[in-house]
């Protein structure tokens, strides 16, 4: 049927959808949450490719802008400069650790063994009415170490180290992907939000992704900070054994927030009780306590922002509740994912309430 004017008639209008509303997403998130939970040990790779892509993007697009590239073109070259500054970084690092590693595992038994005579005394302690001397001490991890042979624990640490370098492949083929096709992938991601749904969504995003970016950038930044400064004291000034295994693992905690400076305390404190002097040892914690002082008043703070602070019981609770449910995945997260909720909240608890749902 035509209408009087020529023009054919408007097609009839499809039928309507009814608004996606807040339980079947809750549902979906759900679904989600449980399919991840039981993939979790995979995932560890795709994190550091899509945080590596993440933190490069803006590289990538300034790359663009001046080039007049294509973004594949950019990104391409941007990768293989980040492989070869990796791949040298690990040859100039690898080379000095895997001696002082040797080292390390020779002389493993000797700082035990040292540390716990430093800690019980040479006469022993008394638990109960009976002695335990540094040897009785030494004999009895010498029996821990044995039932652990037994029962696989070696052959489980073998397993995690092939799986580790398997995972490193494995980014190292991801990142290269979402590097180029991030802006892609992430308008899919968006495209699934129900449409009613997606303006407030990406109202947020503008303000959740400055700080997350700034906050993946600045630990990357403070790691590199703590292990060179850690390296020029501990090697240089203090001449310790396995100075770079020790730099590289300190500035690794510093990925964990308050567990991880604590881990790293622990480990210099063992480290100092090895000094064949008080002044030494003094001399070595008062190093660690000005590089710490020197991390959370000084290079935190510029390098990760404000947005990026959170109270330490929320980072505590935040690492319980992710490692508990995803495993080291949940441990990398948390952080980020607390940064991430508490900046959305803020700008929603910000916008005025709709008259009609006041209360009186």
């Amino acid at each position: 049927m035509r209408q009087r004017s020529g023009q054919p008639s408007p097609a009839a209008p499809g039928p309507l959808r009814s608004r996606v509303g807040g339980w079947p997403i809750a549902a979906a998130l759900a679904v989600i949450a449980i399919i991840l939970y039981i993939i979790r040990y995979a995932l560890l790779p795709f994190v550091f490719a899509i945080a590596i892509a993440f933190i490069t993007d803006p590289l990538i697009r300034a790359g663009q802008r001046r080039l007049g590239l294509p973004r594949w073109v950019v990104g391409a070259l941007i990768y293989a400069a980040l492989v070869l500054l990796f791949a040298a970084t690990l040859y100039a690092i690898g080379s000095n650790a895997a001696h002082d590693l040797m080292q390390l595992v020779q002389r493993g038994p000797a700082i035990i063994h040292k540390f716990v005579e430093s800690v019980v005394g040479p006469n022993g302690v008394n638990v109960f009415g009976t002695t335990y001397t540094a040897d009785d001490i030494m004999r009895a991890l010498a029996a821990i170490g044995d039932k652990l042979v037994e029962i696989g624990a070696v052959v489980q640490i073998g397993k995690l180290g092939a799986g580790a370098i398997f995972g490193l492949f494995l980014t190292l083929v991801l990142a290269p992907y979402f590097m180029i096709s991030g802006p892609r992938l992430a308008a899919g991601s968006i495209w699934l939000i129900p449409p009613e749904r997606r303006k407030s969504v990406t109202d947020v995003l503008p303000k959740i992704i400055p700080a997350l970016r700034r906050y993946l950038l600045g630990i990357f930044l403070v790691v590199v900070y703590t292990s060179l400064v850690a390296w020029i004291g501990f090697g240089p000034i203090f001449g310790l054994p396995g100075a770079v295994v020790l730099a590289v693992t300190i500035g690794i905690l510093e990925i964990i927030p308050v567990v991880g400076p604590i881990s790293a305390a622990a480990l210099v404190g063992i480290v100092a009780a090895q000094q064949a002097t008080l002044a030494g040892a003094a001399l070595l914690m008062g190093f660690v306590l000005a590089l710490r002082l020197s991390i959370d008043n000084l290079v935190g703070p510029i390098v990760l922002g404000q947005a990026a602070r959170l109270h330490p019981v929320v980072v505590i609770t935040g690492f319980v509740f992710g490692a508990m449910l995803f495993g080291a995945v949940g441990l990398l997260l948390a952080v980020p994912t607390a940064v991430c909720i508490k900046i959305a909240l803020q700008h929603y608890y910000a916008e005025p309430i709709r008259p009609e749902e006041r209360q009186d």
